[in-house]
């Protein structure tokens, strides 16, 4: 089974598609053939100045390598109020919105929030959610709008079996990226499907999800 290209939020330096902070990608230098995806994280909205978030941001949405944004959110157990948290959001959607670039969310609790973004900015690029672990009626609601669910090693086998096979993703998230024959084995195990068919339709479908807004800056 071949697992090159499955991976959808890794940290881990070795991954193909590597999520950095904004800190973490100022002076990065992405190995061969690496790509990256990279934003404010919400644990991160207290902690700089955001005028100089921002200036590293309009940076990276034009470095070529730099495929999607992410990894960017709502968190009320961390960071700046949640009002704070999703008036820094809303900028950085319009950067991806004007960039056509696919996002990948970090989302605790508030999927509300989530929901009511995507429904006033319609983007054309697709929109993800990264370690979706929460319950079925919550990735009913999602797959209703049509955004990617990206699962992780720690998931709910109930919400995991009603995501569409269109808009499921797999990660490692802190794991190194070998990790994800694990998650792969757990997830097409929940699901009832073969390892490697899984990971053919996880392969394709993070594929499409970078590809979906052709990014052009």
């Amino acid at each position: 089974m071949n697992i090159a290209d499955i991976d959808s939020h890794c940290h881990d330096r070795g991954a193909k598609l590597l999520t950095l902070s904004l800190e973490e990608y100022s002076g990065y230098e992405p190995v061969e053939g690496q790509t990256l995806m990279v934003g404010l994280h919400p644990w991160d909205t207290t902690e700089r100045d955001m005028y100089e978030a921002f200036d590293i941001l309009s940076g990276a949405i034009t470095d070529p390598r730099v495929v999607a944004m992410g990894e960017v959110g709502i968190d009320p157990l961390h960071g700046a109020p949640v009002e704070r948290q999703e008036q820094l959001l809303r900028y950085q959607l319009r950067v991806a919105a004007d960039a056509r670039m696919p996002v990948m969310f970090h989302i605790v609790r508030r999927f509300d929030i989530l929901l009511k973004l995507h429904k006033e900015f319609s983007p054309v690029a697709a929109w993800a959610v990264h370690g979706f672990r929460s319950k079925p009626e919550v990735a009913q609601e999602l797959a209703d709008a049509g955004i990617y669910m990206s699962v992780g090693p720690k998931f709910n086998a109930d919400a995991v079996r009603v995501i569409p096979r269109n808009l499921l993703l797999l990660e490692t998230d802190e794991l190194p990226e070998e990790e994800i024959r694990n998650v792969i084995a757990a997830v097409a195990d929940a699901r009832g499907m073969r390892n490697g068919a899984l990971a053919d339709l996880a392969r394709d479908n993070l594929r499409r999800y970078l590809m979906s807004g052709q990014k052009s800056v």
